[in-house]
């Protein structure tokens, strides 16, 4: 493993620790054919999502060139379908 593949999991970890400790859930599935990968992310299940305020969004998907790519773009459709406001730090 490489320096930078090192990088890239341990910032998917980090992004799918931060996704479960919001009660979410990540579903990836690779796209072999046009080499690309998609992602949703799904509410919890359970009493948790029973009590959740109705204005929320349910779920949200993205594709993108990697896994990692494409949790990220779940993840902004996410933010922009809830109304969240987002600041890019550069």
């Amino acid at each position: 493993m490489t320096h930078s593949d090192e990088r890239v999991a341990s910032e998917m970890g980090r992004a799918l620790m931060a996704i479960y400790r919001a009660g979410l859930r990540v579903q990836l599935w690779p796209d072999a054919l046009h080499g690309k990968a998609g992602a949703r992310i799904v509410s919890g299940a359970g009493a948790r999502a029973r009590r959740r305020r109705a204005g929320t969004p349910r779920s949200a998907s993205g594709r993108g060139d990697s896994p990692l790519a494409a949790i990220y773009a779940a993840v902004h459709r996410l933010n922009e379908r809830s109304g969240a406001v987002v600041v890019r730090l550069e």
